[in-house]
């Protein structure tokens, strides 16, 4: 069981977009609850290792960066386009 309890924020959000929809990621179970609520697709290999990573970064067995990083192998195969906090260029 997983434990939404607990949570690992990232040192740096992610922001997707599809078909009109954004959704702000700025977390492990903010990652786990839209891979399992919110996601486009059913299933791919992608989406199947970055739930498993993100359960485990919410217990504490891997790093909030493996999570996010899983997460983003996620989003790519699902299609969403993604962007960061850092890729708004100064005005």
């Amino acid at each position: 069981m997983t434990n939404l309890e607990v949570d690992r924020l990232w040192d740096e959000p992610v922001i997707l977009d599809r078909d009109g929809r954004v959704l702000q990621v700025q977390s492990t179970r903010d990652a786990y609850l839209c891979l399992k609520n919110h996601w486009p697709v059913e299933s791919g290999s992608a989406k199947a290792a970055a739930v498993t990573t993100c359960e485990a970064g919410l217990l504490g067995s891997t790093t909030p960066d493996a999570a996010r990083q899983a997460f983003l192998e996620a989003a790519e195969e699902a299609g969403w386009r993604v962007k960061s906090w850092t890729d708004a260029k100064p005005p």
